[in-house]
């Protein structure tokens, strides 16, 4: 269990003892906890927090005859949560990479976890928390709008295992078309959300944008998980995620100006790397997004090759080749 939780529920139960005086039992503060919050917690979690407060000192007594918890001293006061000028940091900074999750609802529940950790710092902080933030910068993707109403639909029907009906526009097309799915999982990649789902049309798996859903509303038909699905075969955690290709063996040649930097970062979790006598590197990796390395490979321009597979080999020179009639 994350630290912030246990530091939201123990001020919950400061504050009921210390205002409210109603003497609840544990069963009662995970009964209005999750009425208050929505977060479910059994009452023996709350039992363990009062555990806690007691090693902390707090003089937390238990009442027979009301069969509920109070304060026997109404002068004590919950320790200030310790944070050190490198954790201030450390959340200063991540406040500002949230900014590539800024077309998503989490971000306004992440930013309101942030602006709650205030209630646990010290009413003086040593430290300039704006000159010290002042020397870092995080450089976010560029995000795509959706709108508010297509992320309720899509959370709605993932929550209760409803269908969806969407009004989607494909890359490429002016008319929308009109698909019922079944929505199984959500991913974020480089300010794009998107949603896996069983398109009902040809009972396949299908990926769509929610930023290219013009409508969407939750159906009233259930349905069912499916057993033998598993998200780790649509997406590659380096390239993305495309549904339409198969996992195959990729092999790239970096040539000697360009292997240094190549070598300097992980670019796939199961890549391996062969060193050449002129200088010169193989990257190897298999990944089911052929189009999205060739994407990544163009960056590189004439510094990279691609080796195999042969069919990925011919899109590429097919592909740079319109590229240089274009420029001609």
């Amino acid at each position: 269990m994350s630290y912030l939780a246990i530091s939201k529920r123990v001020a919950y139960i400061d504050r009921r003892l210390r205002y409210k005086k109603d003497y609840p039992s544990t069963k009662e503060l995970a009964a209005d906890y999750l009425e208050d919050t929505g977060e479910d917690f059994c009452s023996k979690t709350f039992l363990r927090d009062i555990e806690w407060l007691r090693n902390q000192d707090a003089p937390i007594e238990y009442d027979s005859s009301r069969k509920g918890f109070f304060y026997s001293a109404e002068s004590y006061n919950l320790p200030s949560m310790k944070l050190t000028e490198a954790d201030i940091l450390s959340l200063l900074v991540i406040d500002r990479a949230l900014s590539s999750y800024r077309n998503s609802p989490f971000y306004e529940r992440l930013q309101n976890i942030f602006d709650g950790l205030q209630r646990y710092l010290p009413d003086k902080v040593s430290i300039n928390s704006k000159e010290l933030v002042s020397n870092f910068s995080v450089i976010p993707e560029p995000v795509t709008g959706i709108n508010s109403e297509i992320w309720s639909s899509v959370q709605a029907g993932m929550e209760k295992g409803c269908c969806l009906e969407i009004k989607y526009q494909s890359p490429g097309h002016k008319k929308t078309v009109i698909r019922k799915i079944d929505p199984l999982h959500l991913i974020g990649q480089k300010g794009e959300w998107y949603l896996l789902s069983r398109s009902h049309r040809d009972n396949k798996i299908r990926v769509y944008a929610l930023s290219r859903m013009k409508a969407c509303k939750m159906h009233k038909d259930k349905f069912t998980y499916p057993e033998i699905f598993s998200p780790e075969d649509y997406i590659d955690p380096s390239f993305g995620v495309f549904a339409t290709e198969e996992k195959v063996k990729i092999a790239i040649k970096f040539f000697p100006s360009i292997a240094s930097v190549i070598k300097e970062r992980s670019w796939h979790p199961n890549q391996e790397i062969e060193e050449q006598e002129d200088g010169s590197i193989i990257l190897r990796y298999t990944s089911n997004q052929q189009s999205q390395t060739l994407y990544w490979i163009s960056k590189w321009g004439p510094e990279a090759e691609i080796l195999e597979p042969e069919e990925l080999r011919q899109k590429a020179k097919e592909w740079f080749t319109e590229t240089k009639n274009r420029y001609s």
